[in-house]
């Protein structure tokens, strides 16, 4: 059996792609979402969670997109003058004193957010960009809340590593080496806390080229048996790139294909508290 969350990142980020997850979730394509607390479509996306249990969710931990939760001035190691937290080049250069507890601060209070808004517990905690990975001291933070809480993570660097390792640094523009150094230290934190995880984390369906229903169809004919794989896409009604997942999703193709007798649909709970 190959067992399969399809996780629609990104839940909350605009109106057009909170419909995008809700047409799919009513279609009975997606599994889970990752929900992004401090975007301006968030209410919407919460409402929709509080009436529709069913939809395994988690929180998309954001530090270089939108907003902090909390007020500036109880994080200003994270955010630029305008307020907005900073981009990905300026996280590289910043070694602000404070960023660690502010920055463990604002998780929890994106987490919580998410508790008093759709009324339960996320089923897991995930990080928004490659740039949570590339910072070892960020990262750490969200294995330390992932503990707290005692909820599985996302780790895009699973036990196929090795052969995923060239598609992981193609797609995020980093070096091969350093996907692979920072992959295997990574997955050894996560193990050796004994976080759950997905075995796999397929993000390559989700990048330019790849967003068709034959290439889906190859990666859903190539699950490995016996794994739980969480395969990534980011849908939305945005009329750009979003679009294409969108679409690719939707193909009745696709929902043959996932009624196949080999795949078993599930959310994040099929990995919280044991390993498959």
């Amino acid at each position: 059996m190959k067992r399969l969350i399809i996780n629609a990142d990104d839940m909350g980020h605009s109106n057009g792609v909170v419909r995008g997850i809700i047409d799919l979730h009513r279609a009975g394509l997606i599994t889970s979402t990752s929900c992004m607390t401090n975007m301006p479509a968030w209410p919407l996306a919460a409402a929709y969670l509080r009436e529709h249990p069913d939809l395994g969710a988690g929180v998309h931990l954001v530090f270089n997109e939108g907003r902090p939760v909390l007020p500036v001035d109880r994080v200003p190691a994270l955010v630029a003058p305008s307020g907005a937290f900073l981009d990905d080049a300026q996280i590289l250069r910043s070694f602000r004193r404070g960023t660690t507890r502010q920055l463990r601060a604002e998780f929890r209070a994106q987490i919580e957010r998410f508790v008093a808004d759709v009324g339960r517990p996320p089923d897991h905690l995930d990080n928004h960009c490659a740039i949570s990975y590339v910072r070892p001291d960020r990262f750490k933070v969200t294995l330390e809340l992932a503990k707290e809480y005692q909820l599985p993570i996302r780790s895009p660097f699973g036990d196929d590593l090795k052969e995923m390792a060239e598609v992981l640094a193609r797609h995020n523009g980093l070096p091969l080496r350093l996907v692979r150094s920072i992959g295997t230290y990574y997955r050894w934190r996560i193990d050796r806390a004994g976080i759950p995880r997905p075995n796999t984390f397929i993000q390559h369906f989700s990048m330019p080229g790849n967003r068709t229903p034959k290439y889906l169809l190859s990666v859903l004919d190539g699950l490995p048996h016996g794994w739980t794989s969480e395969l990534l896409a980011h849908p939305g009604y945005d009329g750009d790139w979003r679009e294409g997942d969108l679409r690719a999703l939707l193909d009745p193709r696709i929902r043959q294909r996932l009624g196949q007798p080999d795949i078993e649909l599930v959310d994040f709970s099929a990995v919280n508290g044991r390993r498959p």
